[in-house]
């Protein structure tokens, strides 16, 4: 493959060469068949062929290269941001939690009799939260949708026991990486407020996608909240829910219908 270097020597050189091997050719060899005028017309009109079928190709090239060679910068920026963001989460948020369950731990042993385990298990899904914040921060890779969506669901089924109706219509290619870790960030947080808040026995996820549209409805058979919650000062989650959403350009709506609560997040739909 060539360098951006060899392309724009190529662009600047072969109109010029072209035109002095034409100049030649016509003086030396073509002058007495072809008059000077007719010659003089012929000059333009070649170096416009050869802009056409040979420069034209090398500027498109230059301008694919740019752009890789621009993407593979952002990439880069991006990588280094991520990486810092990590060890950040890692020297702060990480090992204050473990100093946190530490101090639980000492805590229990001094009062066995007190309840410990609703604290320490939020300590735990936290701790989980951060880890693997962590290390998609450092995957390079992009981590499917599908696979996010799944440790979401194995994870709600391990802590409660209750088997979640899990429908999926979609393929990962029709989300943007963004999409993907709002997505799966919104399922884990309305997953939460449902094993915190919700008192649910029955759960069921959909999501769907066409190449231009995609839905996400959480539905559980709680006790429900009032939609004006969403803008109160304690309701973080769902408004952390609708700005994730908002982000990414999808719609966000939560209704409480016959004894369900339903959450959905859209984009592309009328």
């Amino acid at each position: 493959m060539m360098s951006s270097n060899q392309i724009k020597w190529l662009i600047l050189a072969i109109p010029t060469l072209t035109i002095g091997i034409w100049e030649y050719l016509r003086h030396s060899i073509l002058l007495p068949h072809i008059s000077m005028e007719l010659g003089n017309w012929l000059s333009p009109l070649i170096i416009f062929l050869v802009t056409i079928t040979v420069v034209s190709p090398l500027f498109r090239a230059y301008e694919n290269l740019q752009q890789e060679l621009k993407q593979e910068r952002e990439s880069t920026q991006l990588m280094a941001e991520r990486e810092r963001i990590a060890r950040e989460l890692h020297d702060g948020i990480a090992q204050t939690l473990f100093l946190s369950s530490v101090q639980v731990e000492k805590l229990k042993a001094v009062s066995p009799n007190e309840e410990w385990k609703e604290l320490q298990h939020s300590l735990y899904h936290i701790q989980e939260y951060v880890r693997r914040s962590i290390h998609t921060l450092k995957t390079e890779n992009q981590i499917a949708l599908s696979a996010q969506m799944q440790a979401c669901i194995e994870q709600f089924q391990l802590d409660t026991g209750i088997a979640i109706d899990y429908r999926s219509d979609f393929q990962d290619s029709h989300f943007s990486q963004k999409e993907g870790w709002e997505i799966a960030a919104c399922t884990n947080e309305a997953l939460t407020n449902i094993r915190k808040h919700a008192n649910a026995t029955d759960v069921s996820i959909s999501l769907a996608s066409t190449s231009s549209t995609w839905t996400l409805c959480i539905t559980d058979n709680g006790v429900g909240f009032d939609e004006n919650l969403i803008n109160t000062p304690n309701s973080f989650g769902l408004r952390i829910m609708r700005e994730r959403a908002e982000e990414c350009g999808a719609r966000f709506s939560f209704s409480h219908l016959n004894k369900k609560t339903t959450v959905r997040i859209s984009k592309g739909e009328q």
